[in-house]
């Protein structure tokens, strides 16, 4: 940890002009010849990779979570408006089409909440692995990728308009998809562990 009063060499600037996750302040955050005394270290560090991964272990988890909620808030949204907007004298959501991305949208989001009931079970009980908390975010942040763009679809124009909810849904699933590691990194992170070891990040 560093302690942010009075250090010399750190340099931190707020990255302006966000538009996914705007309600999240982020920063660029230099290092130059940082001091960071020995009581600052993390305690139950024995080297950096472990340390880092336990802190992704619990971070990971709560991106994916964050994931969920936003597709679940999409999908919300996306059948209330198909419920009211009217075309040729009845709602969109007597639609044929309109009906089948709902109910992709709803069984993407089942799927997703069912793995993270089960993966934050295992998590309390101190049985979650890296592994599958790694594929848990991968697969719930791609899911939720799909439901808010069919979110957005089925409002049709109307999907860019903010007050309909979606268009924010679908900005934020944008950083939640590569926020705490890319689809692809976490996908390998699982692989590394299902192969028993057999590393192909490096």
């Amino acid at each position: 940890m560093v302690e942010t009063a009075n250090c010399p060499g750190l340099t931190r600037t707020k990255i302006e002009g966000k538009y996914a996750l705007r309600m999240t302040q982020n920063a660029d955050i230099k290092f130059k010849d940082v001091f960071v005394p020995d009581r600052n270290k993390l305690a139950y560090a024995k080297d950096f990779a472990t340390g880092t991964n336990k802190i992704l272990e619990s971070s990971r988890l709560l991106v994916a979570w964050m994931g969920a909620g936003c597709a679940v808030g999409a999908y919300e949204a996306a059948l209330a408006y198909t419920l009211q907007r009217e075309q040729f004298k009845r709602p969109i959501a007597k639609f044929q089409l309109v009906q089948e991305r709902l109910s992709r949208m709803l069984a993407n989001n089942e799927f997703s909440l069912a793995l993270l009931v089960h993966i934050s079970q295992q998590f309390t009980q101190g049985k979650a692995s890296i592994g599958q908390i790694a594929r848990a975010k991968a697969l719930v942040s791609k899911l939720g990728r799909e439901t808010v763009s069919l979110a957005r679809e089925v409002c049709g124009g109307n999907g860019i308009i903010l007050e309909n909810h979606v268009m924010k849904a679908f900005l934020d699933m944008e950083a939640i998809y590569t926020y705490e590691g890319t689809y692809d990194i976490n996908m390998l992170v699982s692989g590394r562990e299902l192969t028993g070891g057999l590393n192909a990040i490096r």
